[in-house]
């Protein structure tokens, strides 16, 4: 019986703009539980492989802190006797043909196998309980062109064994969104690739798993949900148990998220007073000490009510009551009355700044109050340069 692990897209030490240090250091600490909790998993089931199909970390140049623990996760399944195979991701693949990205340099304290060939498909051979494994694994091209096949013109010779997986990191047909930006693995091509059992591929965050012709596509999906888009999504990993080519066990484990919550007030919903009072209200129901929370306001707005709503405010309390707050009002229009009806028109962006400065600057003294009014003048300065 050959055991397995299978992850990806853990995305260790993924930076958020809008976080503070204290909330991405908390942040970053939970996709590396996740993380965790795949290690501790494989050593429990004493898995013979632990496979990871790219994006254990977000960008080519991780934290120390991220490279730290990974090596110490890694040295635990060197430790259980898990033997650790992988390729990197588009996050952490450097643009530079020559650019060595951060997972190979467990490669190079032989502490995991990194597959770092992008033409070429190589495989590693193992025996075990006295089954022949071939271990397959293909690194990411930046070069390719969105939507194009990942192994096309790449060089690949079946190999001589009982069963035979294949690490890749892209998108598969079946289980890709319509605006997808990367090498998508298509079905007519599964079929054409002779000799491979198991295709396991990183890259997309749902988890999928088809089967086309002898060959299974497993796709493990993200061990966290990165944003707000991934609502739906069930973070987690794959484990198999094989006898040669037939699966006696392949499930997808999931992994508790973090809690995560979307909500949408409708403009038309407000009460034309005290309509910053019905949104705190709403939050304070919606709310939780643990959550990252996103909430969008939505729709025409008269600019009396506009003006009344206390945007900073709604911002404020929801940052007090959840882990993270979101406040997207991008789609929030000013309402205006002309001879002919009702019609729209767009937020001023610049004028939007002087009435957030100007409340900022009215809640302060001295100093405080000139760094406000000069912060604003830098802001709109620039914004002049740039439009």
């Amino acid at each position: 019986m050959i055991r397995l692990v299978c992850t990806s897209d853990n995305h260790l030490g993924r930076y958020y703009a809008k976080m503070n240090f204290k909330q991405l250091n908390d942040r970053r600490r939970i996709l590396r539980d996740a993380f965790a909790q795949v290690v501790n998993f494989a050593i429990r089931q004493r898995a013979h492989f632990f496979l990871h199909c790219g994006d254990l970390f977000d960008r080519e140049a991780p934290p120390p802190a991220e490279l730290t623990f990974v090596a110490q996760q890694f040295q635990k399944l060197r430790d259980a006797g898990v033997r650790i195979l992988a390729i990197s991701g588009n996050h952490d693949m450097p643009t530079a043909s020559d650019g060595a990205t951060p997972v190979r340099i467990f490669d190079a304290l032989r502490a995991a196998r990194v597959f770092s060939k992008r033409t070429q498909i190589e495989f590693d051979h193992f025996q075990i309980e006295g089954t022949r494994v071939a271990m397959g694994g293909l690194a990411p091209d930046p070069r390719l062109p969105a939507r194009a096949d990942p192994l096309d013109g790449v060089e690949y010779t079946a190999p001589d064994a009982d069963v035979t997986l294949l690490l890749l990191h892209a998108g598969y047909e079946a289980n890709v969104p319509p605006d997808f930006g990367d090498p998508i693995l298509s079905k007519s091509r599964v079929a054409a690739l002779k000799g491979i059992d198991y295709f396991v591929l990183g890259d997309i965050h749902r988890t999928h798993k088809a089967v086309v012709d002898d060959a299974t596509i497993i796709i493990p999906g993200a061990t966290e949900r990165m944003g707000f888009g991934e609502l739906n999504e069930r973070p987690g990993f794959y484990y198999a148990e094989l006898e040669g080519k037939q699966a006696v066990k392949l499930i997808h484990k999931e992994i508790e998220p973090q809690p995560m919550r979307r909500e949408t007030i409708r403009t038309t919903n407000l009460p034309e007073t005290e309509p910053t009072e019905y949104v705190f209200e709403q939050l304070r129901a919606w709310s939780d000490p643990e959550q990252m929370l996103q909430l969008r306001i939505e729709g025409p707005l008269p600019r009396e009510v506009y003006h009344h709503l206390r945007f900073f405010d709604i911002w404020r309390l929801g940052g007090e009551l959840n882990f993270y707050f979101d406040l997207d009002r991008s789609a929030v229009s000013l309402k205006t009355e002309t001879h002919n009806g009702g019609t729209t028109e767009i937020i001023s962006a610049r004028r939007e700044i002087e009435l957030v400065a100007a409340e900022l600057a009215a809640q302060r003294e001295g100093d405080e109050r000139a760094l406000v009014e000069e912060a604003r003048e830098l802001v709109l300065a620039r914004m002049g340069r740039e439009e």
